[in-house]
């Protein structure tokens, strides 16, 4: 079975641009992954002042003590 010839040209172009686009997708998850984390951490930020509040323990529901008459 004869082998066909590659073009080690090609195949070294091809490689260098996969690289370049896998560097490009990189950048742009890098930047989007710091953009989600600066809007999370502005909307955390007025949350922690408003945290007395919400940390307050919850009421809780008194039980009557129920007698019943079997008779």
């Amino acid at each position: 079975m004869a082998r066909l010839p590659q073009d080690k040209d090609r195949i070294e172009r091809a490689t260098r641009e996969a690289q370049m686009i896998i560097a490009v997708e990189r950048q742009a998850r890098e930047a989007k992954t710091a953009r989600l984390r600066e809007q999370r951490l502005s909307a955390e930020a007025p949350v922690a002042a408003a945290s007395p509040a919400a940390k307050r323990k919850p009421r809780t529901r008194r039980t009557a003590d129920k007698t019943t008459d079997a008779g």
